[in-house]
């Protein structure tokens, strides 16, 4: 069980700088603006479909719980300074 959870772990597999700049990269450029929207709008889709359709509580969780990320999560990165605003 843990080797399985240490292949999951992205700091296994790269530095911790490495991690940081992917993910400021992600919410600076991609997660803005029409794409961040889209991939949002898509996810809370499948989160209710999940939760109504398929009746699977735990899939719609998790597909509003990522949209959520994407939603705030650069709101929330650049209230802690976190995300420099070019």
């Amino acid at each position: 069980m843990s080797e399985w959870m240490m292949k999951l772990n992205p700091l296994a597999h790269m530095e911790a700088g490495d991690y940081e700049s992917f993910w400021h990269v992600m919410f600076s450029t991609v997660l803005l603006g029409f794409w961040g929207r889209l991939i949002a709008a898509g996810l809370l889709l499948l989160a209710f479909w999940f939760g109504v359709r398929r009746r699977n509580f735990a899939g719609g969780v998790f597909c509003f719980l990522v949209a959520a990320s994407i939603a705030y999560g650069a709101a929330i990165l650049n209230f802690l300074g976190m995300l420099n605003s070019n």
